[in-house]
């Protein structure tokens, strides 16, 4: 098994923001594009057949006089984060997200999570926690990092 590297990663990659600065040697950089907050909690059981997804409300971010992009100023809160970028024919490959290293160093907290068999161009997601005293993020930041590993 290996990552795919480059050029190769990139090309299982849409929705690209800004290649240059996002394309690196086994990594891509994700851009947060919405952040929803958790407002209700869902239900797991064992068989399934209770099952209920956690509810979430879309936070809108707050732009400045002349910015062209908003901010969303998180409060210490569970949240989940969704990417610009999605990825396509990724037959025989593991996705791996993960924090960006900047995100993990403004204090966001999450674990890294893996997608076998991931959908083609459906959203990716990550569940955050800010710890007090927040943080904020800026829309199109760099927020995580994907990796695919293959056989």
């Amino acid at each position: 098994m290996f990552f795919l590297k480059s050029d190769e990663l990139r090309d299982h990659v849409e929705s690209i923001i800004h290649k240059d600065t996002q394309q690196h040697n086994t990594h891509f950089d994700l851009t947060v594009d919405a952040i929803h907050k958790f407002t209700k909690a869902g239900s797991l059981d064992f068989g399934g057949s209770e099952f209920e997804s956690a509810e979430k409300k879309l936070i809108e971010p707050q732009k400045n006089q002349g910015d062209d992009y908003g901010w969303w100023n998180l409060p210490q809160g569970h949240y989940q984060a969704t990417m610009n970028e999605t990825v396509k024919e990724v037959n025989d490959t593991i996705a791996f997200i993960s924090l960006h290293p900047h995100a993990h160093k403004a204090g966001v907290i999450a674990n890294t999570s893996m997608f076998p068999n991931q959908q083609n161009n459906s959203p990716i997601t990550l569940n955050f926690f800010t710890p007090d005293p927040g943080c904020n993020i800026k829309e199109n930041a760099r927020f995580a990092v994907l990796y695919l590993l293959a056989s």
